[in-house]
């Protein structure tokens, strides 16, 4: 068999500077331009599938020798290793394909990338799969032209490389199968659209830019200061997530059992209390109250750090810090009773388990045939009462008869210097339409007291806002939307967009005890 050259690159022609040692390592390929050390592989075609790989490899360390400095340098408080270093990766692959000489070939074997893809998606953290893609944030050959040669739309930059590709592929096999929960569907598409957005961060002069300026060229500044909005996502999105959270039959079974739990615990009440009338009973649908959730974080991560596109920007001034205005509590006249109105068989569903075969039309559908009693909680709902926010005496009415114990309050800030929290509804009563139209509208002003208040009220404590939050002089600084985050975290309180996420997610909220 003949023996074949080893391709060993030379880091002194790209630097200009001697005393650069090349080691062989095609399992963690590195350098450092500190110690100028290389660790690169000296391979040429691959013996398993015929791609470059170890020509791309090399190539891309180089790129380092040639453009990174030599040290990450002194990180501060709102800055990572890991998130520095993965922003570089974009910008050296940018700096090559400028040059015309972007990666040009698969990095890994096609297999060891669809095997790759596939486990992120099923294990990893929606952090873990987003500096997987922004490793494979690059232009494919030239930057001008397209992998077929075509030219490239000016305003349209996108990461192109094989790997970026298998993995987007990979993806949509997995989520057009059923086998993915809703939510870990919008925890993978959230990570495949942040990774587009570093990429043009760094290849765009500007972030609002409409096409690429050819000769600009980013420096490692540009480096560290994108790279400290990738860190700020790391808290909220590097979790390990459950299996039942990624899997669809898992998260089925989980919630059967839960299911065959409260019915066996109220079997008792059941055979004392009657049958009753009961709903029809609508299905669930495809989305969870955990994807309305995910959706939240992805609204903030937006919010906080970037300002994409948003109506209303926060301000990040280090010299002013929001205050809230002082706010009253009152009870409003509860002269509408709606006892009568409430649905007797409020506390019953449709299940694929039981004695009492009710809903036969539904065995086509998804065979939950059987009536069941759904044992019902009560909880506080608040809502943002300003003027962004509608609501009427009709949805306290269908809020209530589905959480007939609920206790309902709302905010804003209308006249003088002070906001007001109001009690709407209570113990199946609730306030006038008149009412209702004479205290909504108006500023928030209380968002972080009302939050407050709301956190020393019986769970489930579900918070209706839209997230624009502003404080004293309607002033929107970060920190005020900060404490409210801060507030719902420590007290297991549920952000919900609208009146209709309650209504839709009234099943589930029963559970948050």
């Amino acid at each position: 068999m003949k023996k074949k050259n080893k391709r060993i690159p030379f880091p002194e022609i790209v630097s200009g500077e001697d005393g650069w040692k090349v080691f062989e390592d095609a399992k963690r390929p590195r350098t450092s331009n500190q110690s100028k050390e290389m660790y690169v592989p000296f391979g040429d075609a691959c013996d398993e599938c015929g791609h470059m790989h170890d020509k791309q490899i090399r190539r891309h360390e180089l790129a380092h020798v040639k453009w990174s400095p030599k040290t990450i340098g002194k990180l501060g408080p709102n800055e990572s290793e890991i998130c520095v270093s993965a922003i570089e990766e974009i910008r050296v692959h940018y700096l090559l394909a400028n040059r015309n000489m972007g990666i040009e070939d698969w990095v890994v074997c096609p297999k060891d990338s669809q095997k790759t893809a596939i486990t992120l998606i099923h294990e990893s953290s929606p952090f873990e799969i987003l500096l997987y893609l922004i490793s494979c944030s690059w232009i494919m050959g030239s930057q001008t032209n397209d992998l077929k040669g075509n030219r490239r739309s000016y305003y349209n930059y996108a990461p192109d490389g094989y790997e970026y590709e298998d993995f987007k592929d990979a993806f949509e096999a997995l989520k057009n199968s059923g086998t993915l929960t809703k939510v870990r569907i919008l925890e993978v598409q959230w990570a495949i659209s942040q990774a587009l957005y570093f990429f043009k961060r760094i290849i765009l002069k500007r972030k609002n830019s409409w096409g690429v300026d050819l000769y600009y060229k980013p420096g490692y500044r540009k480096t560290r200061t994108v790279a400290k909005e990738l860190h700020a996502l790391m808290e909220e999105f590097d979790y390990e997530p459950e299996p039942e959270d990624v899997f669809e039959h898992l998260r089925k079974e989980k919630e059967a059992r839960e299911n065959q739990k409260t019915e066996m615990a109220n079997m008792r009440s059941e055979a004392k209390d009657g049958e009753g009338e009961g709903e029809d009973g609508e299905g669930e649908g495809d989305d969870t109250l955990q994807a309305a959730k995910f959706r939240t974080k992805m609204q903030l991560a937006e919010r906080f750090n970037r300002g994409k596109a948003n109506p209303m920007d926060y301000s990040t001034s280090n010299k002013y810090d929001g205050r809230w205005e002082d706010m009253r509590i009152e009870t409003g006249p509860l002269e509408i009773n709606l006892n009568g109105l409430i649905k007797k068989g409020r506390e019953y569903r449709p299940m694929d388990f039981g004695t009492n075969p009710k809903y036969i039309n539904r065995y086509c559908i998804d065979k939950k045939i059987f009536k069941q009693r759904q044992r019902t909680y009560g909880g506080t709902i608040l809502i943002d009462a300003s003027g962004s926010m509608r609501f009427d005496g009709e949805d306290i009415l269908e809020i209530m008869q589905e959480l007939p114990a609920v206790t309902i309050a709302m905010y804003n800030q209308q006249y003088g210097d002070h906001g007001t929290l109001r009690i709407i509804g209570k113990d199946g009563k609730r306030v006038t339409e008149e009412y209702l139209d004479m205290h909504s509208g108006g500023g928030n002003g209380v968002d972080g007291p009302a939050l407050e208040w709301l956190a020393k009220m019986p769970p489930a404590r579900i918070w209706i806002s839209d997230m624009y939050v502003f404080g004293r002089y309607g002033g929107n600084e970060i920190n005020l939307l900060q404490e409210c985050i801060q507030i719902c975290k420590r007290n297991g309180i549920t952000r919900l967009a609208d009146i209709n996420e309650v209504k839709k997610f009234a099943l589930e909220i029963n559970k948050l005890q």
